[in-house]
């Protein structure tokens, strides 16, 4: 029997809507789910979780304070928190992150490369490239299968989704793309994000000086020997409710939990950067 851990906190969610996907992924195989949230939830993530849990799902964003109306605060994480996260890593324990996760630990460089890219909430430093904020749009678009024969793609064909997309940078180099989508990426179609959180709406210009936007939404990665899956839609209850969403997330939380999926990671995994920092610039 597999035990999922969901990881939420630090960005709204419907949690009805998440927890009732997580009963239909989970309960039909016979897995449990226990669900935590940020920042208690961190306690829950170190070398213990390798003896506990299967797998995590964060549907959260650590290390960022988000109030509308106010700059968005990074958050260090501590040398406690980092050690935690790089023995859980190097244990092994699959990890599924989806949407704005891609947004967290803004200030650990080495965070970036456990999830594959990262969204900018405010301009920031990610690979000694400075970066503008990420941006946003909500758009109806084809979910287009590139690795049909991945075991994360098992059982789907290309399919339509309503949701939010990101303008922000992906490590495409380093990640197997598993799925991309049809939808324009053009940085005049997105709203930036930071001075849509600051100014609001109607004061947030578009990103058509952000460097061009991947169409990269589903990806695999390895850091340390801990197999991950990034799904990048994830924004809405109404996505929640897409069986096809679900079986996306199902295939996600099976392979990470493989011994394939162990074994991949422990051949091809790279170190966590644990003494990584980055410079935030002044906002």
């Amino acid at each position: 029997m597999n035990d999922v851990l969901v990881v939420t906190g630090g960005h709204r969610v419907d949690f009805e809507a998440l927890f009732s996907m997580m009963s239909a992924v989970c309960e039909p195989l016979g897995w449990r789910w226990a669900h935590a949230h940020q920042p208690s939830a961190q306690s829950w993530l170190g070398l213990e979780a390798a003896s506990r849990w299967n797998a995590v799902l964060c549907h959260d964003i650590p290390g960022l304070r988000l109030k509308r109306g106010f700059a968005p605060e990074p958050l260090a994480a501590s040398p406690a928190v980092r050690q935690a996260l790089r023995e859980m890593l190097s244990a092994g324990v699959g990890l599924v992150m989806t949407h704005h996760a891609l947004a967290g630990w803004p200030a650990w460089g080495g965070w970036a490369d456990v999830m594959g890219g990262r969204f900018h909430y405010a301009p920031g430093r990610l690979r000694g490239v400075d970066w503008p904020s990420s941006g946003t749009r909500i758009t109806s678009y084809t979910a287009h299968l590139v690795e049909p024969t991945h075991p994360v793609c098992a059982g789907l064909d290309d399919f339509e989704l309503t949701d939010e997309l990101y303008c922000c940078p992906i490590f495409e180099d380093d990640v197997v793309p598993l799925v991309r989508t049809d939808a324009d990426m053009s940085g005049r179609l997105f709203t930036s994000t930071y001075e849509h959180v600051v100014f609001g709406e109607d004061a947030a210009p578009n990103c058509a000086r952000h460097p061009p936007a991947s169409d990269l939404i589903v990806w695999a990665t390895a850091i340390e020997r801990s197999p991950v899956v990034y799904i990048q839609p994830g924004d809405s209850a109404a996505t929640f409710g897409v069986e096809s969403y679900r079986r996306l997330v199902a295939n996600a939380l099976a392979w990470v939990s493989s011994p394939d999926a162990h074994a991949w990671a422990a051949a091809t995994g790279r170190l966590l950067r644990i003494d990584d920092g980055e410079d935030v610039p002044d906002l």
